[in-house]
């Protein structure tokens, strides 16, 4: 059975542009990942925070999430004639037609720039070896990239399958918050920062610290964020390998990949962790 690995932004490049690293002592078995991946040896995947989180320059990061608004699109109105209702709505509407409102609102944030070169070029070189993207943990008001092509994307399935997915997702980015960890840093730090206003909601003040040192701690807290949901969906998709620098070498006990946490996750969710000298030595 082919394996299936999440890897890591860390480590993306070592496994898709190898010839980035010249000096690297390892350089000549770090092709050996990206040819595995272009022949279907393995297969590689990411999670789309490297985009939609990771993907902002660090020192814009929490600029762009204090921007994040909602709009509402136009109410668009339809008619359904009775008779065309199926015998279960028509049991509850009797003879009446059926009109319906639609609204739908989508989420903006205005000071979010295009992405930078190297991360497209990133971007570019993984997809040429047939990495796709995992689909970010659902969240109300989460900036989403889409793929109306499905050419991004791993799929998660439609109807039960997909409500499966969503499921899982949840559970394990609620367990991963409960241990104060992921997306719950970042939270704890904007509320924090909105107490003194009770009516400004908690990402609006993300971009207000007071000096360098909060500043530092904003920009980790999306790092973590952006590790939790990136295991959440690898659990959430069955994989097999999540592949990362920072395994084994992380001694943060407030990171999801201190080795506390990885242990917990391994325990309770089945998760594998390799560095990328792990999948190196797994190639040979």
């Amino acid at each position: 059975m082919v394996p299936r690995v999440s890897l890591d932004t860390n480590v993306l490049d070592l496994a898709c542009r190898p010839e980035r690293f010249p000096k690297d002592p390892r350089q000549p078995h770090l092709h050996k990942v990206k040819a595995a991946l272009a022949a279907g040896t393995i297969q590689g995947f990411c999670s789309v925070t490297m985009l939609t989180i990771e993907g902002i320059m660090r020192k814009d990061r929490a600029e762009v999430f204090a921007s994040t608004q909602t709009k509402m699109q136009p109410e668009t109105h339809s008619l359904t004639k009775n008779a065309d209702l199926s015998h279960a709505i028509r049991a509850v509407v009797g003879d009446a037609d059926v009109e319906t409102i639609g609204m739908n609102l989508t989420v903006e944030q205005p000071a979010r720039k295009p992405l930078h070169n190297e991360v497209l070029a990133r971007i570019e070189a993984a997809q040429a070896v047939g990495v796709h993207f995992l689909k970010g943990v659902p969240r109300v008001g989460a900036y989403q990239i889409h793929d109306p092509e499905k050419k991004l994307y791993l799929d998660n399935g439609e109807g039960d399958a997909l409500g499966v997915w969503i499921e899982k997702a949840h559970e394990v980015a609620r367990a991963i918050e409960s241990r104060g960890l992921g997306f719950a840093q970042v939270k704890a730090i904007g509320q924090a920062k909105a107490a003194g206003d009770p009516a400004k909601a908690w990402f609006k003040a993300l971009d207000k610290a007071k000096d360098v040192h909060e500043e530092r701690a904003v920009e980790r807290a999306f790092s973590e964020w952006a590790d939790g949901d990136a295991i959440a969906a690898h659990v959430a998709y069955g994989l097999d390998i999540f592949c990362s620098a920072d395994v084994g070498n992380s001694s943060a006990t407030n990171s999801v990949l201190a080795p506390a946490n990885r242990a917990w996750l391994t325990a309770t969710y089945g998760v594998k962790f390799m560095t990328f000298d792990d999948l190196l030595a797994s190639l040979s």
